[in-house]
């Protein structure tokens, strides 16, 4: 990242305030963001007393504000994702240049998306539980598609499936807002109402228990 991480990522977030849509990030932007703060935490670590130290507490604050901006930029990327799904699911008009501006593991999540608000119109409005046959891989393979008539691209093989991301989290949105705690990981979440982010699942099962949190279950 660059000399200023912190000042780096505050440019990027308001760049996507103002534009309102998903714009361009630096793939590396979430890994060089850990990596600093696991940087930031070692040198917090390496004080003599660091409870007891400015730079301690200079250290932390600056943890804080990495950790709180990465995920505001997670959020507000997450919700115009969401967007363009909806968009596409109700045959709206889709921006394509926009859509491949998403990152690998963004696109993986927009694809999951789409199957599970697809599979539950199935069972919903039609009644056909379990007949979904995945359209969520090929809304992800259409992105990629040149903005051609759907008659030239007859014939192509169906894309496979999206691999299934397993991980310890769970995307929640955050339904009142809730103290500061460190989560099962480590890391300490500062959260507040309309939020969207991903959370240890025990922290997660926790909020959604008390009604704080919503579950975004993705996986069918």
């Amino acid at each position: 990242m660059a000399a200023d991480p912190l000042e780096r990522l505050r440019q990027t977030l308001l760049e996507m305030h103002h534009s309102g849509r998903l714009s361009d990030i630096e793939p590396a932007l979430y890994e060089g963001a850990r990596a600093y703060v696991e940087k930031l935490k070692a040198d917090y670590y390496g004080l003599p007393n660091p409870l007891e130290s400015q730079s301690g507490s200079l250290l932390i604050e600056e943890i804080g504000s990495i950790t709180e901006t990465v995920q505001e930029i997670f959020a507000i990327r997450t919700r115009r994702i969401l967007d363009l799904a909806f968009q596409q699911i109700e045959g709206q008009y889709f921006d394509r240049g926009e859509a491949r501006k998403m990152l690998p593991a963004e696109r993986a999540m927009y694809g999951q998306i789409i199957d599970a608000v697809e599979g539950c119109r199935e069972t919903l409005i039609r009644g056909e539980e379990g007949s979904f046959q995945g359209g969520g891989a090929a809304a992800v393979d259409a992105i990629e598609e040149p903005d051609i008539p759907p008659a030239a691209g007859a014939g192509r093989p169906a894309p496979a499936a999206p691999r299934q991301l397993s991980s310890p989290y769970a995307l929640v949105h955050i339904r009142s807002d809730v103290e500061s705690f460190m989560g099962v990981d480590g890391r300490v979440y500062v959260l507040t109402q309309g939020d969207i982010v991903t959370l240890p699942e025990n922290n997660a099962d926790v909020l959604c228990e008390h009604d704080i949190a919503l579950n975004i279950r993705l996986n069918k």
